[in-house]
């Protein structure tokens, strides 16, 4: 790897992408999304409302997420909280979840529906699952479990009993054990992120950001969702690894949607700004591409070759415009 050039600092490479918006673009372990993983049946069950709780109206154009006890392979039925389940796991990653798991292959798991971290965060108290070591795991869960059952109190200095509830409600369902000393050492693959509300998640379509389904049945899926949403919402195979990387620039909208009035920008600070995430995208791209070399020859290396190069003309054609602007300065400098 070449140097920076003189001058060139690290805030020129710094990557401030706020966490929970990090694609693998940018990081490749990490994803902006948090999928629901499912069969086909359940997946139009969920965008038709079909396994609707009792009591829960659904709005027209809305989805829902019933909330259930997680099954898991094996016997590890250690609590009854009811939870909706997402993985923040990239979406090239999602299909070893089927040969992971016996139970994942027999429902056929090459569904699912994704949302924004940001989204589920704000709107839908979703949370990231507490991994601990199946001994403590077990003590806190008992913990949890006596106080909600009041079963046992916590009593202040002064004998004042204090309630607790609500913070081991929330609590409890988030507790998973690594199973460290199973076989398999547990689900910590999952990367698995919850939805403590037993009522479940009433969404509208215009949340969603992601639907993975095979080839085969992305028209059944549209007809359901309609044209008013499908130009928002990425519908991929999931198990076609790099389609991940030209998905996600499209999203960030690099070499288009934050520099297509180019010739018109005149504030140096703007331009420089572009070269530099110009620059940060072609640097992580021949990263990922050096990563992930054996997956882009057998999938799409034409395409992210044709994309670097697409971003390395722009590289140019900012340069070009930054030393117009310079000389448009000097120029009128010279005249006043």
């Amino acid at each position: 790897m070449k140097l920076p050039s003189s001058g060139i600092t690290w805030k020129h490479y710094r990557n401030s992408t706020p966490t929970f918006d990090l694609t693998p673009v940018e990081k490749p372990d990490f994803s902006p999304f948090l999928i629901h993983m499912t069969g086909k049946n359940s997946l139009v069950n969920i965008l038709k409302g079909k396994n609707l709780s009792g009591g829960i109206v659904l709005p027209e154009k809305h989805g829902y997420l019933k909330a259930t006890i997680p099954v898991n392979d094996g016997d590890i039925s250690y609590y009854n909280a009811e939870v909706v389940c997402f993985t923040e796991s990239p979406i090239f990653a999602l299909d070893f979840f089927r040969y992971r798991s016996f139970r994942r292959w027999n429902e056929d798991q090459q569904f699912g529906i994704g949302f924004s971290k940001n989204i589920l965060l704000r709107k839908h108290n979703v949370r990231p699952v507490v991994y601990l070591d199946t001994e403590t795991n077990s003590q806190v869960l008992d913990f949890c479990n006596k106080i909600l059952d009041k079963k046992l109190a916590i009593v202040d200095t002064d004998g004042t009993e204090l309630n607790y509830s609500q913070l081991f409600e929330k609590l409890k369902p988030l507790l998973f054990p690594l199973l460290e000393k199973t076989e398999q050492q547990g689900f910590m693959w999952e990367r698995e992120w919850r939805c403590p509300q037993k009522e479940g998640i009433v969404f509208p379509y215009s949340q969603i950001k992601v639907i993975c389904c095979p080839q085969e049945e992305k028209s059944e899926i549209e007809g359901i969702l309609g044209a008013e949403f499908l130009e928002q919402i990425e519908i991929i195979e999931s198990w076609r690894e790099y389609d991940e990387v030209t998905n996600y620039l499209g999203k960030r909208g690099i070499p288009n949607a934050q520099i297509r009035n180019l010739n018109q920008e005149k504030n140096l600070g703007t331009l420089t700004e572009m070269k530099n995430v110009n620059e940060q995208t072609i640097n992580t791209l021949n990263s990922y591409f050096g990563m992930f070399k054996g997956v882009v020859d057998a999938l799409e290396q034409s395409n992210l070759n044709e994309i670097i190069e697409k971003l390395k003309v722009k590289s140019k054609e900012i340069d070009e415009q930054i030393l117009r602007v310079q000389d448009e300065k000097k120029n009128k400098k010279k005249k006043d």
